[in-house]
């Protein structure tokens, strides 16, 4: 299995504590001033709002983007119980200056792609925070600058140490050679697949796996050929949770029918609860989790389940019934 650090530099500094204020360095490498602790908190970047949910902070949330969150009662049911208010939260079109002003927040945090919006905001005095993590350090590092922007500094690094010691844990039981099932991960669409660039496949790098799709490069979605995937021809065929994709398109689909994956019957979709876990967002570690042992079963210390009912648990706040955890990992 591939080796990936998981040691991260500090982008945080802190003067003189929050009775001066917090200077911060955000993940497009600007410095953004923050004059005190937040209590009202608008996002305008879906992947920045899972961060602060991921602390316990979405009482502070005052509007945001949200990260495609499934349209079942179960998964509403537990975002509800997680805050009561959310529905009423998300920006129902653009977000613009006048609509973070007209919510009073006193902090944004927002993606790279939004730097004029941070710029506007800088104007009238409201800062900006923005996330770019697209790697797994990436990941630990947005979640540590998020709790020292919140003010939830400890629950950060707790949650920074649960990604540690699940990557550990699953780096300990997968065979440590480089001879893992090859895996190609579609997007929302049958012929929509990850870059060898994209987090989703470190993902399977960290659960024992390699991408079938090494010597596509770059750090998006490409649309390909079914004459490619045969190229490929994967060992496992993983779909992301969202989009109109399923293993139906290739287990029925006579085009299909000479990929190994096809043959044996190796064509999942990723579960979903709150936010899609093949993301660069805290919940993306269930996504790992699941991703080595499908691809190696009964190697980890602890089941999918018992690992998803801990993380929602100490860090959503909620504590997961048994028919919410069957919906994402089967009875």
């Amino acid at each position: 299995m591939k080796a990936f650090g998981v040691g991260f530099m500090i982008v945080v500094l802190a003067v003189g504590g929050w009775a001066q204020g917090l200077t911060v360095v955000d993940q497009a490498g600007r410095t953004v001033e923050i004059p005190a602790v937040p209590t009202r908190v608008a996002s305008a970047f879906a992947v920045a709002t899972a961060y602060v949910y991921s602390l316990g902070a979405g009482d502070l949330v005052v509007g945001a983007r949200y990260l495609g969150i499934p349209d079942s009662p179960i998964a509403r049911g537990v975002m509800a119980r997680i805050d009561p208010q959310w529905e009423g939260k998300g920006f129902p079109g653009d977000v613009t200056v006048e609509t973070i002003v007209a919510l009073k927040a006193d902090l944004v945090v927002a993606g790279v792609r939004h730097q004029k919006l941070a710029e506007l905001l800088g104007d009238v005095g409201i800062p900006t925070v923005l996330y770019a993590a697209e790697t797994f350090d990436a990941v630990r590092a947005a979640t540590e600058l998020t709790g020292k922007i919140l003010g939830r500094e400890e629950a950060a690094a707790r949650l920074v140490a649960l990604f540690d010691e699940v990557v550990a844990e699953v780096a300990s039981a997968v065979p440590a050679d480089e001879g893992g099932p090859r895996v190609l991960f579609v997007g929302t669409e049958p012929l929509r697949v990850a870059a060898a660039g994209m987090y989703q496949a470190q993902q399977i790098a960290l659960a024992g796996g390699r991408t079938a799709a090494e010597d596509l490069a770059g750090t998006s979605w490409q649309n390909v050929s079914p004459e490619q995937f045969l190229l490929w021809n994967p060992d496992v065929i993983v779909i992301a949770s969202y989009g109109t994709a399923v293993p139906a398109d290739y287990l029925g689909d006579p085009v299909f029918q000479g990929i190994t994956a096809v043959q044996t019957g190796r064509v999942y979709k990723m579960p979903q609860l709150l936010f899609a876990w093949d993301n660069p967002i805290p919940e993306s570690v269930l996504g790992i989790v699941w991703l080595a042992e499908l691809l190696h079963p009964g190697t980890l210390p602890l089941t999918l389940g018992e690992y998803a009912a801990r993380l929602y648990r100490d860090f959503y706040g909620v504590e997961l019934t048994e028919e919410e955890l069957a919906s994402i990992i089967g009875p």
